[in-house]
């Protein structure tokens, strides 16, 4: 079941403007990333979290695609032009909005497993393994309750977010807790998302939120690369 038309008829079109500026947000995250690491080359954790963003930036493309085959239902009165034409007969293929909402939801869970796992001391191929098994599984089942997807989510921002509380009581550092509330929005935004069968309004909530969650990560990485080229 792909979570998309759950959303108020009239969030429709803000809801794919909405996912645009995310995947903007995201590659320039990814971006300021691996600046920072062009920076600072014995850290590579920034060249790790440039490629997880990029993955996560990678899955709301999919995300985009699958919602525009099908948000376009919603004008039948245009009947002509090019890529109103293409795009009916792109929708015309149910396996379509399938492999897309699959590739959205593999490469989002493991775009934040791999952020999850900067900061685990131990990754053994057997836990490696299993997590792999257990993100696959999800892709899988999220096609038939959408929901599966946004628990899985739940957790992993969850937990990246309870990392960053733990170093900020550690380090006191405020990008760290910035860190922290922008992993704390984002895993709210899936609560939301979960709630959409209670109220439609949640689709925009969740929506809003998340994005909310990728400008305030962007605004810390912009913070620290500005700070990396003044210590240079």
């Amino acid at each position: 079941m792909i979570p998309i038309k759950f959303g108020p008829d009239w969030f429709y079109l803000p809801s794919i403007v909405i996912d645009v500026i995310a995947f903007v947000v995201l590659l320039a995250i990814s971006y300021y990333s691996y600046k920072y690491y062009k920076l600072n080359k014995s850290n590579k954790t920034y060249l790790y979290l440039a490629g997880s963003f990029f993955l996560i930036c990678l899955s709301f493309f999919f995300k985009l695609l699958t919602n525009l085959t099908v948000y376009y239902n919603i004008n039948k009165d245009i009947q002509h032009g090019v890529i109103v034409s293409a795009l009916e007969a792109v929708r015309s293929f149910n396996i379509l909005s399938v492999l897309t909402y699959s590739g959205h939801v593999l490469l989002h869970l493991l775009g934040l497993y791999f952020l999850y796992s900067l900061y685990q001391k131990e990754n053994s191929k057997a836990n490696i393994f299993l997590v792999s098994y257990l993100i696959l599984l999800s892709t899988y089942l999220s096609n038939l309750n959408y929901q599966i997807f946004h628990l899985t989510a739940l957790f992993l921002t969850g937990f990246i977010a309870l990392i960053y509380l733990k170093k900020y009581f550690e380090t006191k550092n405020t990008n760290t807790k910035m860190l922290h509330s922008a992993f704390t929005t984002i895993a709210i935004s899936h609560i939301f998302f979960m709630f959409i069968p209670i109220n439609r309004l949640f689709f925009m909530l969740g929506e809003i939120t998340q994005l909310v969650g990728y400008f305030v990560l962007l605004l810390v990485l912009m913070a620290v690369v500005n700070n990396g080229k003044k210590k240079k």
